[in-house]
């Protein structure tokens, strides 16, 4: 249990950061942790609670300001649970990455031989899919739509995003002064955001059908955000009344959306997990079949392919590329969009936490790792049995990365290259790719 305290204050020097961006300050044993600090700072924090020898604070004030820190320019910054490193210059985000995925390596005693320039790309207006609260207030008959503040379930008004693309649909002012008119207003609870190249679409959650009256309403807001500005994305707007079912289309007539990675268009569904980061993705698939460098006779297993993203890439090297995936529907639209592109690409179904999934597979000369945060335990032992050539893991968690390297190091391959990639500008999050080859024990 946490020690409760009354608030007292606390002056403090930051000498380093925790791995998700908060300050560290450190007294005789104890720890403080201090969102919105910087290293070097001399700061006045409110002392919120203890675990052990951990503080947890709130800053009061900055007495003495670090030259790594910049104003955010969001309004909505100190309220938002979203952008929480909003504070620290840009080029300093991207080194702390840097130095935190080093410093998780150097803990599982993992050399580099070569590590690359940081993938980076424009740090604002990046992010092609996000999903905002909705909540009616009948007390005051007022509608809010905006993002769970940091660390509490309450719902903060936001007005713009300026990590959301620049888009009149994208005024979330105007969509509470809109919503609140619906007849059906409380039963609105979610605006999902899905950017793609060729449309962006909102999808309503609702807990359950709106009113014929409601869905002309709509259609009418979604001619004015049309009309607004000609040059912009077309709009497309869903209504999700099922949890589990999919969407509904507020008008019939809207085309498929898609998007494209290195002149690949790729067929999107308003469900599917795809990169955020339009010019970070397509740096990153660039560089991983340039690591991985499929060669026309070897054989390619993209593990976690979701929709394809690396798999389609792969395909335009390799006559024989296997792309594995767990949800049936993405495996379905990859051999799909293999077939309307015509590419040797086969695409089947496994879950790949089961360490036999992968048994009745061709022999592999190369591997694409892209697991999602819990890592690729089961698979990494599969490559290792089979003596794959090369390795390129892509991770979203520096910490998993390294604890999944170990076996493999241990098991005689060697990291070559390795690199970050700023997906998620403004936050503490990093993506990092490694090349590992086999050189035997």
């Amino acid at each position: 249990m946490a020690t409760s305290t009354t608030e007292r204050q606390l002056t403090l020097h930051i000498d380093n950061f925790t791995s998700d961006g908060q300050g560290v300050a450190r007294r005789q044993r104890d720890v403080y942790f201090v969102p919105g600090a910087l290293p070097g700072e001399t700061v006045e924090v409110a002392l919120q609670g203890r675990r052990k020898q951990v503080w947890q604070t709130r800053l009061l004030r900055i007495i003495e300001s670090s030259e790594q820190r910049t104003e955010p320019p969001c309004p909505h910054y100190q309220r938002c649970g979203g952008c929480d490193i909003q504070h620290l210059r840009y080029d300093a985000q991207v080194a702390f990455k840097q130095q935190r995925v080093m410093r998780e390596f150097e803990r599982q005693k993992i050399s580099v031989a070569n590590w690359q320039p940081a993938i980076v790309a424009e740090p604002w207006h990046y992010r092609r899919k996000a999903r905002l609260g909705v909540r009616y207030s009948k007390e005051r008959h007022a509608l809010f739509v905006g993002f769970r503040e940091s660390a509490s379930q309450h719902l903060s008004n936001v007005d713009r995003c300026p990590v959301l693309p620049s888009h009149p649909a994208l005024n979330w002012q105007r969509w509470r002064e809109w919503l609140v008119q619906l007849d059906g207003r409380a039963i609105v609870t979610q605006i999902e955001v899905v950017v793609a190249d060729n449309a962006l679409a909102l999808v309503l959650r609702v807990l359950k059908p709106l009113n014929a009256a409601d869905r002309q309403r709509l259609q009418q807001w979604q001619a004015l955000c049309e009309a607004e500005d000609d040059s912009a994305l077309p709009l497309q707007i869903w209504l999700k009344a099922d949890k589990d079912g999919p969407a509904e289309p507020l008008q019939n007539a809207y085309e498929p959306l898609w998007y494209r990675v290195n002149d690949i268009k790729l067929t999107m569904g308003l469900g599917d997990f795809f990169q955020v980061n339009a010019a970070i993705n397509s740096q990153m698939v660039a560089q991983a079949v340039a690591w991985l460098a499929p060669q026309t006779h070897e054989c390619i297993w993209d593990l976690f392919a979701g929709h394809g993203n690396f798999s389609t890439a792969l395909a335009q090297h390799s006559q024989q590329v296997v792309a594995v995936e767990v949800q049936a529907d993405m495996v379905a639209q990859v051999q799909q969009q293999a077939q309307r592109l015509s590419l040797p690409l086969m695409a089947l179904q496994a879950d790949l936490s089961d360490a036999q999934a992968l048994s009745a597979l061709p022999e592999p000369h190369a591997v694409l790792l892209d697991p999602p945060r819990a890592g690729a335990s089961a698979a990494i032992a599969h490559c290792i049995a089979r003596k794959v050539d090369r390795i390129v893991y892509v991770a979203c968690d520096a910490a998993t990365l390294a604890r999944d390297l170990v076996p493999l190091i241990n098991a005689g391959y060697r990291v070559s290259q390795a690199g970050i990639m700023d997906m998620f500008p403004q936050t503490h999050h990093v993506e990092t790719m490694v090349l590992l080859q086999r050189v035997g024990k």
